[in-house]
């Protein structure tokens, strides 16, 4: 299962961290695992080329060759609320495709002060 957990702060999401592999399909077929790292990517697109968010840190660990089975995106919460149309609209996506896919695919929510 590919497990997402969104960071909440004050001011709006500070973060992300995607883990595991959904098993919706196999490896280079799974359109769950696809969804969820394009989701990401177009995220660290928007924050690093649109928003020009030069501080965001990305962490991620490889799984197999091809796919990292660990992703940590986070930035810090003093921009939360100038990124929230591109952030709350990536979290938002995550949860419609943990919904579409439950067994495979999970988003849950932590509040950090």
């Amino acid at each position: 299962m590919t497990r997402v957990t969104l960071f909440w702060g004050k001011k709006g999401l500070v973060g992300l961290e995607t883990e595991g592999h959904s098993g919706f399909a196999p490896e280079g077929e799974d359109v769950v695992c696809a969804a969820v790292s394009a989701l990401v990517q177009a995220l660290l697109v928007g924050l690093r080329d649109v928003a020009c968010v030069e501080d965001a840190e990305c962490e991620m660990e490889s799984g197999t060759e091809n796919s990292a089975s660990f992703i940590r995106v986070k930035w810090k919460e003093d921009r939360a609320a100038e990124l929230d149309l591109l952030t709350r609209t990536v979290a938002l996506s995550l949860k419609e495709i943990a919904a579409g896919h439950s067994g495979y695919a999970s988003v849950s929510e932590v509040y950090v002060s």
